[in-house]
């Protein structure tokens, strides 16, 4: 045999094993999921090929992605307000033209918790006064704006059990609409009168505590823990405030007092609920004597039903009593330059009432006949309201309303008795 033959027959004997052994290391395989015994490290490098595999890895990377992600929500409400007043004799007139409007952010941290900020801002765009009531307020200053914190505050929560917020929050507490006796925790008394709160919040640290049928909350107010500018005892300057509610028989029953050693203990308590197809509600505040203020109280009662085959019709009430009230329509000049008087809780008896029409005349207009008045002093004002959403147009009010009574009262005070107030409102969220 030649040398070439000899190559090609050791050729041939090597590729002829090299197959059968092939052969038997696929017969040995294992079949229908069966395992010898050995790790299979071919199939785990294949896998990654397969279309199903690789739709299923991306979708799971995705979900993980955005479980760990940040997210975040900006948003606001905007007011533009033109408003006009007239001397019953339309020999005078008061104008002003205003923008407010509160902005948020909010970023929702995995695992950790939320970081609320809001902002309200108020910016005055013209003023202007005529004829018989040309002695109008002093004017604004229509180059700058007026910024304030509104809230600041970071949301967690141990085990979805305990809910706690530390920073500056407004606190709302209490059913009623118009008056709000146990909202005696805030700077201020949130105002019917306004349509966007522009309230600035305390600081301070809540803790809330649900069960199934009534839970807990306890407020830390931080606000006093500095005064003009010094800084005080933290036991001392600390207040608590705290408030349990319970449903009964379908009603939901709220306790509330607000206690420390240098402001004045109050004590409130509160009730909503359904009552043959109306909703009723009510409040009670008790503040004891404390340095120079002496023991008051004060109450709301209100209700709300709608009726009308289609619901459209809505009628509501309340009525309000103060014991720190006043009749002294003498004592008003004063009560403005110290900044106490407060509109609605100048008296001590009020009541006011409204009906409201959707869809009326067209199914873009909404109209509300209200009236509220000042029993203490005699004042009174009634207001007619037309809502107006008209589609691709920003949706606005336009409302006239009449004050009377008699001059220097409360709702007369500012206007002018037997005037007119006319009212364009344009009310913008994003």
């Amino acid at each position: 045999m030649t040398r070439i033959g000899k190559v090609t027959s050791i050729a041939t004997i090597g590729l002829f094993v090299f197959t059968m052994s092939l052969l038997a290391q696929t017969s040995s395989s294992p079949q229908n999921g069966e395992s010898n015994g050995v790790a299979d490290t071919g199939s785990s490098d294949a896998s990654i090929f397969d279309t199903q595999t690789f739709d299923k890895s991306v979708e799971e990377s995705q979900t993980q992605e955005k479980k760990n992600a940040l997210s975040y929500l900006v948003g606001g409400t905007f007011l533009a307000d033109v408003q006009a007043n007239s001397s019953a004799a339309f020999d005078g007139y008061t104008a002003n033209g205003a923008f407010s409007g509160k902005t948020f952010a909010k970023v929702t941290i995995p695992f950790y918790g939320q970081l609320y900020l809001s902002y309200a801002v108020q910016h005055t765009l013209f003023q202007g006064a005529g004829g018989s009531m040309s002695a109008a307020p002093i004017g604004s200053d229509l180059f700058s704006n007026t910024f304030n914190l509104s809230e600041f505050f970071f949301d967690f929560d141990v085990a979805k059990k305990l809910f706690l917020r530390l920073g500056n929050q407004l606190v709302a507490w209490g059913p009623s609409n118009v008056w709000t006796p146990v909202d005696f925790i805030n700077t201020a008394k949130a105002s019917s009168l306004e349509n966007i709160d522009l309230r600035q919040g305390k600081p301070g640290f809540k803790l809330f505590l649900p069960f199934p049928s009534w839970d807990v909350t306890l407020f830390t107010d931080f606000s006093n823990s500095i005064q003009n500018g010094a800084v005080g005892e933290i036991a001392t300057t600390t207040n608590l405030a705290l408030r349990t509610a319970a449903t009964l028989g379908g009603f939901e029953l709220g306790l509330s007092g607000y206690l420390g050693q240098s402001i004045q203990n109050r004590y409130g308590f509160d009730f909503s609920g359904n009552l043959l197809g109306t909703a009723v509600y009510g409040e009670l505040a008790v503040l004891f004597p404390y340095d120079n203020y002496d023991l008051s109280y004060s109450g709301s009662l209100g209700f709300s039903r709608s009726f009308g085959e289609l619901k459209r019709w809505t009628a509501q009430a309340e009525a309000f009593y103060n014991s720190k009230g006043t009749d002294a329509t003498a004592d008003y000049p004063s009560m403005t330059a110290s900044g106490s008087f407060v509109p609605l809780y100048v008296g001590k008896l009020y009541a006011y009432a409204a009906i409201t029409k959707q869809q009326s005349l067209a199914s873009f207009l909404d109209l509300t006949l209200s009236g509220i008045s000042n029993f203490s002093d005699g004042s009174y004002q009634g207001k007619l309201a037309s809502k107006f959403s008209i589609p691709n147009i920003v949706p606005f009010t336009l409302s006239l309303a009449y004050n009377g009574g008699g001059s220097g009262k409360e709702f007369t005070y500012f206007a002018g008795d037997n005037s007119l107030t006319f009212d364009l409102q344009v009310l913008a969220q994003f």
